[in-house]
């Protein structure tokens, strides 16, 4: 058989091919050796093959929605960083993800969207945690009972709306272009650093690990804030109130690490995020007892650990009224 015209697609739903890369034998590898070496010009072809079927595996593939977004996202990426001949190559390398179907759609693609900003949408559930690679290659963790929206173009900004919490690690563009991370409350700007964000409770919480960021506050009247690292600015547009403070960043990211670290912190407040990241309500009886405070940790996969913890040193009794709710109040004596 003549491969010499052969597509990414007509490599993917060739089955001498497929048994090369999933099931090779000594006469599979001797022949594609032997071909790559005669046929140099179809390398970067077959290669590109290759790559995509490791990835996807033997089974065929349906692309989810927001997996389209994203690829198309990444090209607009490419597409603004590199020059146009290598942009082309790396647009056909993520188009082949899908098989060659969306491979034709991605020069239409191009015609009618190049310059229009590409938006993906990511959310978790109470619990969930996902990592999030940016085009760009900067990180997000985006923490559970969140969800976030980023937006690129070949000649824009990199911005993020974000509604939650997540923890960013952001790699320096070349071309000195802004990220901004857009809440109710705040605009943060960013060259390149690690920092949380965290949009509960009517407020925007950021703690700045390292590298520099610039907060704009929404609301009139209200000044830009440049953070340094091992700070906490927390600031609401509902109330205006601000609050600046040196803190531990290890505290407010051990969630990171699938943990919740407290220190000397309301047993109310500790219920609230409890609820906001795992769906559990916790009803506290007794107002005094809402008072008290709560120093260590609660690893997010076994809450019970806080309770038993709780109950010990508290002397409270708390009891389980379904699989999402509990009721707390202080031992009868």
């Amino acid at each position: 058989m003549d491969y010499k015209d052969y597509t990414v697609r007509d490599f993917l739903h060739d089955e001498l091919f497929r048994k090369w890369i999933t099931d090779p034998d000594y006469d599979t590898e001797l022949f594609w050796e032997t071909w790559m070496r005669e046929n140099p010009d179809q390398r970067n072809t077959a290669e590109q093959a290759r790559d995509v079927l490791l990835m996807i595996g033997t089974e065929e593939y349906t692309p989810t929605a927001e997996e389209q977004a994203e690829v198309w996202s990444r090209i607009a990426y490419t597409i603004r960083e590199t020059p146009q001949k290598t942009a082309v190559f790396a647009m056909w390398r993520y188009a082949a993800v899908f098989l060659g179907v969306l491979a034709v759609a991605a020069a239409s693609w191009l015609f009618l969207h190049r310059g229009k900003a590409i938006e993906v949408t990511y959310a978790t559930t109470y619990g969930e945690t996902k990592k999030i690679v940016l085009p760009d290659s900067s990180v997000v963790r985006l923490n559970a009972n969140s969800t976030l929206r980023y937006s690129i173009s070949r000649n824009s900004t990199r911005e993020i709306w974000l509604d939650g919490e997540g923890f960013f690690s952001v790699v320096h563009d070349n071309d000195n272009a802004a990220f901004l991370v857009h809440t109710s409350d705040v605009d943060v700007q960013v060259i390149g650093t690690e920092f949380n964000v965290n949009t509960r409770r009517v407020m925007t919480r950021v703690v700045l690990n390292n590298g520099a960021v610039k907060l704009k506050l929404n609301g009139e009247g209200q000044e830009d804030i440049k953070m340094k690292p091992g700070e906490m600015v927390s600031y609401s547009t509902a109330t205006r109130q601000l609050v600046r403070r040196n803190v531990n960043p290890a505290d407010y990211n051990a969630w990171l690490d699938n943990m919740f670290v407290f220190n000397e912190t309301p047993i109310v407040e500790v219920a609230a995020v409890l609820q906001e990241n795992l769906g559990i309500n916790l009803n506290i009886e007794d107002q005094e007892l809402q008072k008290e405070l709560f120093t260590g940790s609660i690893p997010m996969s076994d809450v019970e650990i806080f309770f038993r913890t709780l109950s010990r040193s508290l002397h409270v009794v708390i009891e389980k009224k379904d699989n999402n709710s509990y009721s707390i109040r202080k031992k009868k004596t």
